[in-house]
């Protein structure tokens, strides 16, 4: 996904996934975060190659994802190395002022997907999904699945699994 109420999309994330939206960002899970200060269970983190963190060459771009609200939240991930993707949250289409960042990197076969104050670890990463189980204060899971070289999608599970998962859909903006 940043994410919704903090991909995420990405989310998609989220990233969660709306990071851009003025006290929101700080859980990317899309949940309520009441459990967010307690923190999550240990992840069971998958072990990962510099080749499987390539697979995630996809999410580079400026990106667009639509809230239930109607409203656009944008996001821009950038590869500063083999090993290492920035996210940043923006404000609006214009992608000047950031409001939210977090960092995916693959540390010692660990792919880690943390901001301010969340984090998450891959459990799983192929050509077709990533998913980010939690690690710290957060609540909740999510997956980026790309669709095609300019879509993906970001799904944000809660951890009351009598509410439904929110997909946000990832739209390319620019080049």
């Amino acid at each position: 996904m940043g994410i919704m109420s903090r991909l995420i999309v990405a989310a998609l994330a989220i990233t969660t996934v709306a990071y851009c939206r003025p006290g929101v960002g700080k859980d990317r899970s899309g949940d309520s975060g009441d459990d967010a200060e307690s923190g999550g269970a240990q992840a069971a983190a998958g072990h990962y190659s510099l080749q499987d963190f390539g697979r995630l060459r996809w999410i580079e771009g400026n990106w667009r994802g639509q809230l239930p609200d109607r409203s656009y939240f944008y996001e821009r991930y950038h590869f500063l190395n083999d090993s290492t993707i920035a996210m940043h949250s923006f404000a609006d289409s214009t992608f000047m002022r950031a409001t939210d960042s977090a960092a995916i990197t693959l540390r010692g076969g660990t792919v880690t997907d943390a901001g301010a104050t969340a984090q998450w670890v891959a459990t799983r990463l192929d050509s077709s999904v990533v998913d980010f189980e939690p690690v710290q204060r957060t609540s909740g899971p999510f997956s980026w699945a790309p669709e095609s070289p300019g879509r993906w999608t970001a799904t944000l599970r809660s951890r009351d699994p009598a509410r439904p998962p929110t997909v946000y859909r990832m739209e390319r903006v620019g080049r």
